[in-house]
């Protein structure tokens, strides 16, 4: 074929999007910026290709398992409790246009009705939700990563749950620029200081950043001078982070390989910010490796023993049990 001129590099450019769609299942999708891209921008739905899976020693189990499927959530990316409710979020990637999703359940899960969809004037702004957490100052933060992009939004909570989406609930929108494929923000304190950690899914030299929102605010994007105050070598393939605020530690929810597996890496944060890495002496507290292969995307306690887990399956995606420590043994491919 001959290509001249600047139509035939557009015609190239759509030539090989086309290739790549057809070939590898990709699904393209714009960053979400400022303003969210029309409906007829929006990705097609997701052509779910699982990764490849590997062999780990796991060390640990949920006992007294509860599982629930909520099928409305897409693929589940966290899980949240406050003021006694649960708060799960998730890609409803099945659906045209893709849009993400926050759904409300009572402490027993069973769902209250309430629903948040993650659209501004009927067009999806949040498509894949990676975070969600409070702060009594600086309000109600939630990250969307798509395409290793990030953006940290900041939302009226009560106005979002008012009207179900967000047609008024977006105070601000901050593309997360210091981040290596994606965000996952949560408030932590450190010295008496309220600080918003976030932390990187990618295995090259993966880190947990702490910014401060108030220059986060005033700057716009996190990779502006004054806003990152501390960074920290940490694990790969983060999803999720808990703050355990009495406790003054910070659990890293992660994959044990790309996409697959469930780990929980709890940290010392004074220690691992003092250290500069997760694998400093003293600064790890505890880490569990699961024996599933699925995808886990979120992590909270409920009380002092139980815990609610969240996966990307379009089933079984909600567990609640007891975590407890146990022999290390093999977690062959395919294991639950």
């Amino acid at each position: 074929m001959v290509w001249s001129g600047s139509r035939a590099g557009l015609a190239l450019a759509r030539y090989w999007v086309l290739f790549l769609m057809v070939m590898g299942g990709v699904a393209i999708a714009p960053a979400v910026a400022q303003r969210a891209p029309s409906v007829a921008q929006q990705p097609p739905a997701i052509i779910y290709q699982a990764p490849p899976d590997g062999t780990w020693t796991a060390d640990a189990v949920l006992d007294d398992r509860r599982v629930v499927t909520d099928g409305k959530l897409g693929a589940a990316q966290g899980v949240a409790v406050r003021d006694g409710k649960i708060y799960a979020y998730g890609d409803v990637y099945n659906t045209a246009p893709r849009v993400g999703v926050i759904r409300e359940y009572d402490l027993d899960l069973k769902p209250t009705g309430r629903v948040v969809w993650l659209r501004r004037d009927g067009t999806p702004l949040i498509l894949h939700p990676t975070g969600l957490t409070w702060d009594r100052r600086w309000g109600t933060f939630l990250g969307d990563t798509v395409l290793k992009k990030a953006v940290i939004f900041r939302l009226d909570w009560e106005r979002a749950w008012e009207d179900g989406d967000l047609d008024r609930a977006v105070l601000d929108v901050i593309p997360d620029d210091a981040a290596i494929n994606g965000c996952r923000p949560m408030f932590v304190q450190l010295d008496g200081r309220t600080l918003l950690a976030t932390a990187d899914y990618g295995d090259v030299r993966p880190e947990l950043r702490l910014l401060d929102p108030e220059a986060l605010l005033k700057a716009r994007r996190t990779s502006a001078p004054g806003v990152v105050v501390h960074r920290v070598l940490c694990g790969p393939f983060n999803q999720n982070l808990h703050w355990d605020a009495e406790a003054g530690r910070l659990t890293c929810v992660e994959n044990v390989i790309e996409g697959r597996g469930w780990r929980l890496d709890t940290l010392d944060l004074a220690r691992a910010v003092a250290d500069g890495r997760a694998d400093g002496p003293g600064v790890r507290v505890r880490s569990f490796t699961f024996m599933p292969h699925d995808e886990l995307e979120g992590f909270w306690p409920l009380d002092k023993e139980r815990a609610l887990f969240v996966t990307s399956g379009r089933s079984e995606n909600i567990h609640v049990g007891v975590v407890r420590s146990a022999r290390p043994r093999p977690s062959p491919p395919g294991a639950r």
